[in-house]
């Protein structure tokens, strides 16, 4: 199931990205609309690149995971691989992992029952 949320057209330099949560021992009920702010929260995070935007942002869910997929655009190819860089780097960081993870434990209707592990982000073919 995916939810998506566009907000007009790509720029010329445009990638699309993805964190993975794995989720154990599986999902019983997933809120997207909540799961899908893990794309909006990124801008409040330190170091966050300037001149950057995220215009659409979606969720994919499985039996035991859920990814949030979403498309970072930028007027410069400077700045989309600033912003690379930045996401390569920014998960490695356990305060962002626990957070982001807190955030995915809250969307599940069954929280007490799951737990949730930050395992994967990659930029994605276009």
């Amino acid at each position: 199931m995916q939810t998506q949320n566009r907000e007009g057209e790509r720029s010329p330099h445009a990638h699309k990205y993805a964190i993975h949560f794995d989720i154990l021992p599986e999902i019983s009920y997933l809120n997207q609309d909540l799961t899908v702010l893990v794309a909006d929260l990124l801008p409040i995070f330190h170091d966050f690149p300037k001149d950057v935007h995220i215009p659409e942002r979606w969720v994919d869910e499985g039996l035991d995971f859920c990814r949030v997929i979403f498309w970072v655009s930028a007027e410069s190819p400077d700045a989309i691989k600033i912003f690379g860089n930045w996401f390569q780097a920014i998960f490695r960081e356990p305060s962002v992992a626990e957070v982001l993870e807190r955030l995915v434990t809250c969307a599940l209707d069954e929280p007490n029952d799951a737990e949730v592990i930050l395992s994967d982000w990659t930029r994605l073919a276009n």
